[in-house]
């Protein structure tokens, strides 16, 4: 007689601890474990990766029953650009990602697909996916081939059906107050915001959205903004001077755009660097525009009339790719990817200086920072943007014996990365791509505690993709209203509120 066995596997909306029931015949083998992890090798066929025996041996039976409907996440290693797979099945076939061109296959032993994808360069690649060896614990071997015609790069993942992050909810201490993406809007990337009075700048891959938030729960497009040409505008600051308001994007040149009239925003200025990012800042009666630029400089340009943007400094600190900054009163917190975090004393533009720098990050990838005063000393919340990311709080007081040192850190899963980070006074606020948006109180800076989050990304969502970018990539924040504005790459503009003051 053959007795039933009853496997776990997580499931989004199945009761409150997030369980479903499966029965594993015991006379099916379990299957041994398996090292994750990446290597490549030579594509000697066109028909390389095709079938369940081109990845290698697999444990027979072990698909019988299974249920693929859903996303699984892939855990253990980084896997290219993705990180999940979304499966419907019909019948002995699987739709993969919804690609309903190239139907993936089904049966006891493997799942397997084969799909082809254009990359923006011409290029053409084969994608093929096996999935295997259902284990005990509900989680499942993928193999996920990618094929150029000249080699294939080969990943081997443990596979486990999304959920949000430990049991969470869909959110604790903030609450969605209103959300806007425009019919007319492209798809496409939602990549910035920044908020000035009840304006809302949002910055896409389609352009620069002006929205009203004057009702939070009503947000209203009132204005919007695309260069001509092609581009890749990144992130946006917002100049108000007064009786002129000036949006600077961060693009390859960086564009000056007249934002005065919302519905008739004018470009006057344009400035010759290739930023991926810019940071603004007043000081000493004059205007300052800072960029991180893809050739690792960071260039100071003199804003006080944005029609005519002067060059100061284009400084080489060392960095082969800047990603972000942040100035706190002349001083830039610098993240120059695998240099680390840089901090350079700007308070005199022209002969900038470094004060210090903490390199390398656990991933080696310093994505983004902000310097605040907490637990009364001067601290940087740091975010790197990897497999396996850190938030991380560093020492930057000068004066302090663990300068430029880490002395707390928080993670939640090593499959889910941070993107942009920002603090005021002793709370932090963290874009954490699936993960949503997170806060904290940072008043015992050597252990951040989480406040709330609100997550944005749906795990059991089939219209989400399955980038490993994806989700809650900027913020900012309204201190009057108690607001926090989230660009959500998929969803566009959300506006939560902060329950955790």
């Amino acid at each position: 007689m053959r007795v039933p066995v009853v496997v776990f596997l997580a499931v989004a909306a199945c009761g409150d601890n997030g369980l479903a029931f499966v029965e594993h015949d015991a006379a099916v083998p379990i299957p041994l474990p398996f090292s994750p992890g990446c290597f490549e090798v030579d594509q000697t066929s066109e028909n390389a990766f095709t079938t369940a025996p081109d990845f290698g041996a697999l444990t027979p039976g072990t698909l019988a029953g299974w249920e693929p409907d859903g996303r699984w996440s892939f855990t253990g290693t980084r896997v290219g650009s993705v990180s999940s797979v979304f499966l419907e099945r019909r019948g002995e076939q699987v739709v993969v990602d919804g690609d309903e061109e190239s139907l993936g296959t089904l049966d006891a032993d493997a799942l397997v697909h084969r799909g082809w994808v254009t990359s923006r360069f011409g290029v053409r690649y084969q994608v093929s996916k096996r999935i295997a060896d259902l284990h005990p614990d509900g989680s499942l071997r993928l193999d996920r081939a990618v094929c150029d015609g000249v080699a294939c790069s080969v990943c081997t993942a443990r596979v486990v059906r999304a959920t949000y992050n430990r049991g969470e909810s869909t959110s604790q201490g903030l609450t969605l107050l209103g959300e806007f993406r425009g019919a007319d809007w492209e798809d496409g990337f939602t990549f910035n915001v920044r908020v000035l009075g009840n304006l809302a700048y949002v910055i896409r891959t389609d352009g620069l959205k002006i929205i009203d938030t004057s009702d939070p729960a009503h947000p209203v497009e009132v204005g919007h903004w695309r260069r001509s040409g092609e581009g890749y505008s990144n992130d946006v600051k917002v100049l108000d001077l007064g009786t002129k308001r000036y949006a600077v994007i961060a693009d390859a040149p960086v564009d000056v755009v007249d934002v005065t009239d919302p519905a008739n925003p004018t470009k006057v200025a344009d400035i010759q660097e290739d930023a991926h990012t810019v940071f603004t800042e007043e000081r000493d009666g004059k205007r300052y525009a800072y960029f991180g630029n893809t050739d690792g400089r960071a260039p100071v340009y003199d804003v006080t009339d944005p029609t005519m943007p002067v060059r100061i400094v284009r400084y080489d600190f060392g960095a082969n790719y800047h990603h972000d900054l942040m100035i706190d009163n002349g001083i830039g917190y610098l993240n120059g990817w695998d240099r680390g975090l840089v901090v350079v004393d700007f308070t005199t533009p022209a002969t900038p200086s470094i004060i210090g720098s903490w390199s390398p990050t656990p991933t080696h990838s310093s994505h983004s920072s902000w310097a605040t005063t907490a637990g009364g000393r001067k601290i940087a919340l740091h975010g790197e943007e990897s497999y396996g990311a850190y938030l991380s709080i560093v020492d930057v007081d000068p004066q302090s014996p663990t300068f430029m040192q880490p002395i707390g850190m928080y993670k939640t899963r090593d499959h889910v990365s941070i993107h942009n980070v920002m603090a005021r006074g002793e709370r932090g606020y963290v874009a954490y791509y699936q993960d949503g948006v997170r806060v904290f109180d940072l008043s015992t800076p050597t252990n951040p505690t989480l406040l709330g989050y609100y997550n944005t990304w749906d795990p059991q969502n089939p219209h989400n993709s399955s980038d490993f970018f994806e989700g809650a990539v900027g913020l900012d924040l309204d201190g009057v209203r108690d607001l926090i504005f989230v660009a959500d790459s998929p969803r566009g503009l959300l506006i939560l509120r902060d329950d955790t003051n």
